[in-house]
C-alpha cells in the first residue's frame, strides 16, 4: 500500500523525465562523446558523423586520407575521432621523432582492443606488437631480442641460406619450360610468402613448408591475411562503436571466431612437436625449444611462449613478403633494370665471383649499394602504411601542448616515408642512392625510415629482415635479369601498388616477371647445390 501511495502521478512523471534524460545523455555520449576530450591546438578532420565519429568519411584508405589532410593543413600532426575513440596522427618525421623516440617512455603502452584482443587472441595471447606494456610483455621483448642480435642472427645464416635458396630455386623452376629455357612469365608472390613464413616457422619451431603447392600455406596465408584486417582502423567498426557488438548479426566477430580455430590448429600442432621433442631429449634448435627448457626465474609461461610464437609467425612474415614483392616489382621498370644493373656491378666489386657472392651474402652486408637498395625498398613500400597504434602512457608536453595519458598515437609510415622535409625533395622517387650521399636520415641514432616503427616499441626483428633482403636480392641480381611480362607490369606507384588498402598490411598488386639467366646454368645450378648440401640437416 505504501508503494502505491509513493507511485502518485507526480513522482511517475517525475521518475519518466530521468529516465528519459539518462537515456538521452546516454544515447548522446555513444552518439559524440570520445575517451578523451579533443586537443587543442591540433587540427581535427572534418564531417565527424554520430556514432562513428570519422570512420565514414575516411574512406578504404586511411592512410592517404590522413596524409592529405595533413598536407592541406600543413600540420605535422592531426586528430580524429574513431567512434568513441580520441586519436592522433603523426604525418612527419619529426612529430615521430618527437613522439616515439624523445617521448618514448612516455609512447610505450598500447591501446586494447575488443575484436582483436578480446576475441581472436584470447587462444594464442596477443602479439608482443600489440600488447599493452606490462611486466610480461617486457619479458616476451627481450626473449625475442636476444635471437634478433647481430650476433644472433649470425646463429641463423644457415637458415637464411635454404629459404633464400628456394627463392631462387624454385622461382628458377617454375619459369623453366622442357626446352630448358627461362622465359616462362611468372607471378613471384607465392615464392616471397613462402619464405618469409618459412623463416619464422623454422625460428619458432625448426619446421618448414617445403613445397608452393601446400594446402597448409595457402591455409596459413589465407588466415594471416585475414588476421591483419582486424589490426586495421577500416574493417572494424565493433572497436569503436560499442553498440555494434552486441549486434546478433555481426559478421566481423564470426569471422575472428573462426580465424582463431583455424589458427589455433597449426599454432598448436607445431608447438606440440617441439614439446615432444623436448620431453623426448631430442635437440630441435629454435625459439620454442630454448624457451621451454629454460631454467631460469626469468622462465616464461606456455601463455607467453604461444604469444611470442604468434607474434612471429602471424604477425611478422607478412611485412618482410610485401616489401620483397614490391621491391622486386620496382626493379622491373626501366629505372629498376638500371639499379639492376648498378647493383651488380657493386656485388662483383667486391666479391671475386658469382659464386663468392652468393656463398658469402648471408653472412655478411658487405655491399654498400645493396644495403642502401634494402633500405630503399623498407622506405619507399611502408609495408603497414599505419603502424598499429601506441597509447600514451603518461602525460607529456609536445610544443606547448600538454598530450594526456591514454591517447591512442598512430604513426602514418606511408606519409612520414615520403616527407619532404626529412628525405629531401626526391622523396617521392625510388632512390636508393640516398643512402649513400651523406644525407642527414643516414646518421647514427636516427631510425632510417618508419616501416619498423622506433623507439622502445621498435620491431625487434629489423635486423634479421634487413639481412633477409639482402640476401636474397643479391642472390637474385648474381643469378638473373628480372624483367616484367609484357602486358602484366607491376604498379610500382607507393600507394596505388597495395591491392586492398583497407588491410593493414599492404600487399602488391599481381604482375609477372620473366627471369633471364645472368650466369651460365652450370654457375646458377652450382650455387643451389650448394646451399641444399649445406642446409639438408636443417629442421626436424
Amino acid at each position: 500500500m505504501a508503494l502505491i501511495t509513493l507511485l502518485t502521478p507526480n513522482t511517475i512523471y517525475v521518475a519518466g523525465i530521468v529516465l528519459l534524460t539518462s537515456l538521452f545523455i546516454w544515447i548522446y555520449n555513444h552518439a559524440f562523446g570520445t575517451d578523451l576530450p579533443k586537443l587543442a591546438g591540433i587540427p581535427e578532420l572534418p564531417g565527424s558523423k554520430p556514432f562513428y565519429g570519422h570512420l565514414k568519411v575516411l574512406g578504404n584508405d586511411h592512410a592517404s586520407a590522413f596524409q592529405k589532410y595533413g598536407e592541406e593543413q600543413k600540420a605535422d600532426i592531426v586528430q580524429a575521432r574513431l567512434g568513441n575513440r580520441r586519436i592522433v596522427v603523426l604525418n612527419s618525421f619529426e612529430a615521430a621523432q618527437d613522439w616515439f623516440v624523445r617521448n618514448a617512455s612516455a609512447t610505450i603502452d598500447r591501446p586494447l582492443f575488443y575484436t582483436f584482443h578480446g576475441i581472436l587472441s584470447t587462444s594464442q595471447g596477443g602479439t608482443i606488437g600489440t600488447a599493452p606494456w606490462s611486466d610480461s610483455a617486457k619479458r616476451r621483448r627481450t626473449a625475442v631480442g636476444a635471437v634478433m642480435t647481430r650476433p644472433a642472427i649470425q646463429k641463423l645464416s644457415s637458415m637464411l641460406d635454404l629459404e633464400s635458396n628456394a627463392v631462387i630455386e624454385d622461382m628458377f623452376l617454375a619459369s623453366k619450360e622442357c626446352s630448358g629455357r627461362t622465359d616462362v612469365p611468372i607471378d613471384p608472390r607465392i615464392f616471397f610468402q613462402r619464405q618469409a613464413l618459412n623463416l619464422t616457422l623454422m625460428l619458432c619451431y625448426a619446421n618448414r613448408i617445403s613445397g608452393i603447392d601446400d594446402p597448409l600455406l595457402f591455409s596459413i596465408l589465407e588466415v594471416a591475411h585475414s588476421v591483419s584486417s582486424f589490426r586495421s582502423t577500416n574493417n572494424n567498426p565493433q572497436d569503436y562503436v560499442p553498440l555494434l557488438r552486441y549486434l546478433p548479426a555481426n559478421e566481423r566477430t564470426k569471422t575472428a571466431v573462426d580465424d582463431r580455430n583455424r589458427r589455433d590448429v597449426w599454432l598448436d600442432e607445431l608447438l606440440s612437436k617441439v614439446q615432444l621433442a623436448v620431453d623426448e631429449g631430442r635437440s630441435v634448435p629454435c625459439l620454442s625449444e630454448g624457451l621451454l627448457k629454460d631454467k631460469t626465474n626469468a622462465k616464461l609461461t606456455k601463455e607467453e611462449i604461444k604469444s611470442i610464437n604468434v607474434s612471429l609467425v602471424s604477425g611478422g612474415f607478412e611485412t618482410l613478403s610485401t616489401t620483397s614483392i614490391a621491391g622486386l616489382s620496382f626493379l622491373t621498370t626501366p629505372l629498376g633494370l638500371e639499379i639492376q644493373e648498378r647493383a651488380y656491378t657493386a656485388i662483383m666489386a667486391v666479391y671475386s665471383s658469382p659464386q663468392d657472392a652468393w656463398e658469402k651474402c648471408v653472412t655478411e652486408e658487405a655491399v654498400p649499394y645493396m644495403v642502401a637498395l634494402a633500405r630503399e625498398m623498407l622506405r619507399y613500400y611502408a609495408a603497414i602504411p599505419l603502424l598499429p597504434p601506441r597509447q600514451t602512457m603518461t602525460e607529456f608536453n609536445w610544443r606547448g601542448k600538454v598530450i594526456p595519458k591514454g591517447l591512442s598515437v598512430y604513426v602514418n609510415a606511408q606519409a612520414v616515408n615520403h616527407d619532404k622535409t626529412a628525405y629531401g625533395d626526391d622523396a617521392d622517387e625510388f632512390r636508393p642512392e640516398r643512402w649513400l650521399d651523406g644525407r642527414e636520415r643516414d646518421q647514427p641514432g636516427l631510425p632510417h625510415h618508419y616501416s619498423f616503427g622506433a623507439g622502445s616499441r621498435v620491431c625487434p626483428a629489423v635486423a634479421l629482415s634487413n639481412r633477409v633482403i639482402y640476401a636474397t636480392f643479391i642472390r637474385l641480381i648474381v643469378s638473373f635479369k628480372v624483367k616484367a611480362k609484357e602486358g602484366a607490369e607491376p604498379v610500382t606507384d607507393y600507394v596505388n601498388y597495395n591491392e586492398d588498402s583497407s588491410a593493414q598490411t599492404a600487399m602488391p598488386k599481381r604482375y609477372q616477371v620473366v627471369l633471364e639467366e645472368r650466369q651460365g646454368r652450370d654457375v646458377l645450378l652450382g650455387n643451389i647445390a650448394g646451399s641444399k648440401k649445406r642446409t639438408e640437416s636443417l629442421g626436424f
